[in-house]
């Protein structure tokens, strides 16, 4: 049986969900590239750039200081990276989520979420 290798520590998905539940909003960003793309689950541009992705990111982590993601599982093919994460902290029940990232130049160029509620 081979085991699989665990991702590099310069892993910016792995490094992204770190940050993230640290709520610490600057290395959140590091890990995406300044024309990063945010859409929905039907392909929606949500946001383009590094300013409003900032913005909104500051604004959940003010909103929701006890957010957590726990990594559920996770599929990696090419540059893709496709999360699944339980979201707590946000008030109610834990949120099932699924993240789809694309790497490029060692950073998240875009980000896909679908969630319970599409």
């Amino acid at each position: 049986m081979t085991v699989p290798k665990m991702p590099p520590p310069t892993d910016p998905v792995e490094r992204q969900l770190a940050a993230y539940n640290a709520q610490d909003l600057a290395s959140f960003c590091d890990c995406y590239h300044d024309d990063v793309i945010v859409e929905d689950g039907y392909g929606n541009c949500l946001s383009q750039g590094m300013k409003p992705f900032r913005a909104n990111y500051e604004a959940l982590f003010a909103r929701f200081p006890g957010n957590h993601a726990r990594l559920v599982s996770r599929i990696r093919i090419g540059p893709w990276v496709i999360d699944e994460e339980e979201v707590s902290g946000r008030g109610g029940d834990p949120l099932r989520v699924v993240a789809q990232y694309r790497l490029h130049e060692g950073r998240i160029a875009s980000v896909r979420f679908l969630d319970q509620d599409d």
